[in-house]
Order: structure tokens, then C-alpha cells, then sequence
């Protein structure tokens, strides 16, 4: 009797703890058939994460007791036309969180990425046929480029909510001994209601002083009921005077299970204070959900970038029709 008593005991403590803990697997898959003309070349083929990126992921979290928790999440890109996967180069970290906020450590999105993202929400969804991916495009010897979206070895600190208020900063530590090469960013943001608005501020150190890169962005976004409008103004600039100005917006209309979606972006680089270059690109696209899980989607981008003389530098075409689908 004694021993069955201690077995139950047994059972009953390793189910608590299990309950205690989760681990999920989850990802997106996303194909489409369509067309990329850049120009110089063009094509239709089948395409992997054009509304979004195809993924898979594991993640999960511990109780630790007193609001203190575990967490971890590892996450890595798929081609669905080949079924190819690389690392966990989307997300690879391991943290805690409670009434602080949140500690990361490891690979993931940057505090600023999160700002710059929110004003993409409803432009295209923030998918491949996103406007400002074409307006933006340019060789990095006349444009500031893009900013590192996930840096690794990483540390990052979220806050908790204070009346709609929050806000997040992250390091990125270099790696390689006699470099400089580190990244830090934050952002402050509120949200409440219908309006959803942040700040962010990036900045990327090299080993050559004249790349180092700074990046600023005001994004928001407001859900009307009938329709929803997402908006982003970044501005990006080099230590050798580069200086990129970067606007988008976009507009998103539910109809059932329809959303129908717009986009516009432009932007300009100056060399010191002289325009070198300047884009703007259009995208017009929509989904159709067949359940909570599953859309089939079609959508067109078209932009282009022209150097000061007003020749056309670079082109991008696309669109395509497809189905995405979470689990």
C-alpha cells in the first residue's frame, strides 16, 4: 500500500512539473507560381514565401515558480519548392522573463526590426510584395543597404506594459577579436486601442569608421473598423555622409473572408547633400482565407530605382498566386 501511495505521489509531482513546462512545434508554408522580372532577367517559376516566409520552429517555456519563467525558441527558413532548410538563422535563444520584462541571449529579431516591421503590417502584409522592397533597391556604393534584422550573440531586454507604454533594447557583441563591429538598438512604443505607434534607433558599427551606419524609423499603424492603415518613415545614414529617406504606407480592407491590400513607397540617397538616387514602387495584392489556418492569396509589386540622371538603375517586377498555411 505504502508503495502504491509513493507511485501515485511520484505520478502526481511529474505531472505538475509537466504542466509546468510546453514545448511547441509550429511553422508557416507558403508556395506560389508567378513571375519575377528584374530587368535584366525574368522569369516565372514557383516561388517559396511570397506573402510569407516559410518556417519552421520549436519553441517552449518553464514555470519557474513566483512569475519567473524560462524560455527558449529555434527557428529556421524552408524552401517548399525543394524542401531545403539551413540552420536556425531566423532564431536561435534562450532567456527569462517575469515581472522585469524579458532577457534574451542569442540570435533573434533586434529591438529595431520590431519598430521597423509594425509600419509594414498593413502594406502588403509585410510580405515580398511589401513596397518599399523595391523602392529601396540600389547598389550599396549609392544607398546606405538594409539594416542587419537579426544579429547574433544578442542580448536583448523587453519591459513590461506600463499603461500601453513599452519598450526594448538590444546589443549585438562582435565576434572577432581587433573589430568593431557591434549592434545596438531600441525602440519605444505604445499601444492601445485601435492606434499602435513606435520609435526605433539602430546603429551598426564596422571595422572601417566610414560604413558605420545609423537608422532611425517612426512607424504606426490605426485599425478604422473598415479599413486598417499602416505607415513607416525611416532615415538612414553612413559615417562618409550617405544618407537615405525612406516613406511608405499601406492599406488593408477585410470583406468576410477576403483582405485586400495596397502599398506605395518612394525613397531618395544623397551623397553630401547631393541626390544620387531615388525610387518608388506600387503593389496591389489580396488573400482569401479558407480557415483560420489556411489562405490562398494573389498579388502584384512593380517599382523601380533611377540614379541622378534619371536612368532606371534597377526594376522589380513580381507577382504571383498562392496558398499559405500555419500549423
Amino acid at each position: 500500500m505504502k508503495k502504491s501511495l509513493i507511485a501515485l505521489a511520484v505520478l502526481a509531482t511529474t505531472g505538475a512539473a509537466m504542466a509546468q513546462s510546453s514545448v511547441t512545434l509550429y511553422g508557416r508554408l507558403d508556395a506560389s507560381v508567378g513571375s519575377l522580372d528584374q530587368g535584366a532577367s525574368s522569369d516565372t517559376r514557383m516561388f517559396s514565401g511570397n506573402l510569407t516566409t516559410s518556417r519552421w520552429g520549436v519553441m517552449g517555456t518553464e514555470d519557474l515558480g513566483g512569475g519567473l519563467k524560462a524560455n527558449f525558441r529555434l527557428e529556421t527558413a524552408i524552401d517548399v519548392t525543394n524542401g531545403a532548410s539551413a540552420n536556425f538563422t531566423r532564431a536561435s535563444w534562450v532567456g527569462l522573463s517575469g515581472g522585469f520584462g524579458g532577457v534574451t541571449m542569442g540570435l533573434r529579431d533586434s529591438a529595431f526590426k520590431d519598430a521597423f516591421d509594425l509600419g509594414n503590417t498593413y502594406n502588403l502584409f509585410d510580405s515580398e510584395f511589401t513596397a518599399g522592397k523595391a523602392s529601396t533597391e540600389g547598389a550599396s556604393a549609392v544607398n546606405v543597404g538594409n539594416f542587419t534584422s537579426r544579429p547574433t550573440s544578442q542580448i536583448r531586454y523587453d519591459s513590461p506594459k506600463f499603461g500601453g507604454f513599452s519598450g526594448a533594447y538590444s546589443y549585438a557583441f562582435d565576434q572577432t577579436a581587433g573589430t568593431e563591429s557591434d549592434i545596438q538598438a531600441f525602440h519605444l512604443r505604445y499601444a492601445g486601442g485601435p492606434l499602435d505607434v513606435a520609435l526605433g534607433f539602430q546603429q551598426q558599427n564596422s571595422a572601417t569608421a566610414a560604413n558605420d551606419r545609423d537608422y532611425t524609423v517612426l512607424s504606426g499603424l490605426y485599425n478604422f473598423g473598415a479599413f486598417r492603415l499602416s505607415a513607416q518613415y525611416q532615415n538612414a545614414e553612413t559615417a562618409s555622409n550617405l544618407k537615405d529617406n525612406d516613406f511608405a504606407i499601406g492599406v488593408s480592407v477585410p470583406f468576410g473572408a477576403f483582405d485586400l491590400s495596397a502599398g506605395i513607397a518612394t525613397s531618395e540617397t544623397k551623397a553630401n547633400g547631393i541626390k544620387v538616387r531615388e525610387g518608388s514602387a506600387f503593389s496591389l495584392g489580396g488573400t482569401y482565407a479558407l480557415s483560420k489556418r489556411t489562405r490562398v492569396y494573389a498579388a502584384y509589386l512593380d517599382g523601380d530605382t533611377e540614379n541622378a540622371a534619371g536612368t532606371t538603375a534597377t526594376e522589380r517586377k513580381l507577382y504571383s498566386v498562392g496558398v499559405a498555411h500555419t500549423f
